[in-house]
């Protein structure tokens, strides 16, 4: 029997499991039984907690999409992992940093649901000139491509509500599928800038914690040195602090329970 805690943040939900106590083997057939809603527990993403490879950092975690293939990192994850983490005793109520399959991340307790989370700026991500072009055909010339350890396709839309994600995903992932790319489309309020994400391996999730720092990113400057994201499951505060961008966002716990192999 598998022991694990179910957590979300903004509604983007995860399953979390440990090899601290016991260790454990995930399996891609294991991933996709238990993801189902209908049939098994169901989530986003299974959130796999090791110890470190490096000995600056505190914990390995991995992540798993809903169709078993494995993904770089997941913000909205990490502030979960945390709570997890200090909610089990793993380590005391201070800031952790973990080692992610594609980069370092720094968590901070903030109160009894909030997390912040340091990372650097996003990279831009570079598919090429050809590429480019055949992106622009399909969606116009507000968009822009990024890496914060996983990547991202973003474009800016006058409205989003209406826009049919799943569509444009599919189409473009003909040309954009050995990427693996995550795909948002955004718009710009007064203040606020609101979001919407289809998740590489997933679909489209009620928040995207990697995504929106993606966007936030792009308009973080001197003159502004904060905002927040606003996706279908709620608020995500960016600061533009030394050396990179701080988020700040909840993280939630739902139920604990126990799972067959």
């Amino acid at each position: 029997m598998i022991e694990f805690e179910k957590w979300h943040g903004n509604g983007n939900d995860f399953v979390i499991v440990n090899s601290i106590e016991q260790e454990l083997k995930i399996k891609k057939s294991f991933i996709k039984k238990i993801s189902d809603r209908n049939k098994g527990i169901g989530f986003d993403q299974l959130i796999h907690i090791c110890l470190p490879t490096k000995d600056d950092k505190h914990f390995f975690i991995k992540f798993y999409n809903s169709d078993g293939s494995e993904a770089g990192m997941c913000l909205n994850g990490l502030r979960c992992a945390a709570r997890y983490i200090w909610s089990n005793n793993f380590y005391p109520l201070n800031s952790i940093e973990i080692q992610t399959k594609t980069k370092n991340i720094s968590c901070y307790p903030i109160n009894n649901t909030e997390v912040s989370v340091f990372t650097d700026k996003p990279l831009e991500m570079n598919v090429g000139s050809e590429m480019y072009k055949k992106i622009q055909s399909r969606v116009g010339k507000k968009f822009f491509f990024s890496n914060i350890g996983n990547n991202h396709l973003c474009i800016e839309k006058k409205s989003i509500e209406k826009t049919d994600l799943t569509a444009l995903y599919k189409d473009l992932e003909k040309i954009l599928s050995r990427y693996e790319v995550n795909l948002s489309v955004f718009k710009k309020n007064n203040a606020d800038i609101e979001i919407r994400t289809y998740e590489n391996g997933v679909g489209e999730t009620l928040s995207c914690g990697s995504a929106s720092l993606c966007v936030a990113a792009k308009f973080l400057n001197q003159n502004k040195k904060s905002l927040k994201i606003v996706s279908m499951g709620g608020k995500l505060k960016f600061k533009l602090v030394k050396n990179g961008i701080l988020m700040t966002g909840p993280s939630n716990f739902i139920y604990q329970g126990t799972t067959n192999e």
